[in-house]
């Protein structure tokens, strides 16, 4: 816009803050192609992930990952390299999700419970004694495990950390109710244990 109304090139180099050349080049491309921007294609190294490496990176850790390219026969990779390519593919660092440890046989029970109450009866649910356990560790270990996963994936299996039960002691507190007519009956156990 300064070019058309007269401004000299010098002139809209000083007013901008750089070099003559550069004010030069990007008239000169406006000129040619409409275009203004001043990014130089191809300019970036290339890429030492490849996008068929994308798909190995998503469930190792950084170090993991950065030990198999740099022993590979492509160049060395850094961890911030591999950090970056992780965080283009969307896969954010966050904590594993907890949830009880459980074998293959304790799925098919679970699902074969869950087959046999599907169509029950608001009536029959009424009939159950629904029970609830908290459990606070005295010498609780805080073993965190940073996975990377995509939105949703937070319960897949490469994604969550089992533990069991155990901790050097600890307090649970029961809470049960059993839902019966228009009564509710609540009922507290508190035991203290120690390993």
């Amino acid at each position: 816009m300064a070019r058309r109304l007269g401004t000299s090139i010098t002139e809209i180099a000083r007013l901008v803050g750089c070099s003559r050349s550069a004010v030069v080049t990007i008239h000169a491309k406006w000129i040619n192609d409409g275009d203004t921007s001043s990014r130089r294609q191809g300019v970036s190294s290339p890429r030492v992930i490849k996008e068929k490496g994308h798909r190995r990176l998503s469930r190792l850790t950084v170090a993991q990952l950065t030990a198999r390219y740099s022993a590979g026969p492509s160049a060395n990779v850094s961890e911030h390299t591999v950090q970056r390519t992780l965080l283009d593919m969307g896969l954010c660092s966050s904590r594993s999700t907890r949830m009880p440890l459980l074998t293959k046989r304790h799925r098919q029970l679970r699902l074969q419970w869950a087959r046999e109450h599907g169509n029950w009866t608001m009536d029959k649910w009424k009939r159950v004694d629904w029970s609830d356990e908290s459990r606070f560790l005295i010498h609780h270990a805080d073993g965190r495990v940073r996975v990377r996963r995509l939105p949703g994936e937070q319960l897949l299996p490469s994604c969550t950390a089992g533990h069991t039960q155990a901790g050097g002691g600890g307090i649970m507190l029961i809470f049960r109710f059993l839902l019966y007519g228009s009564c509710i009956f609540y009922l507290f156990l508190f035991t203290y244990y120690s390993f």
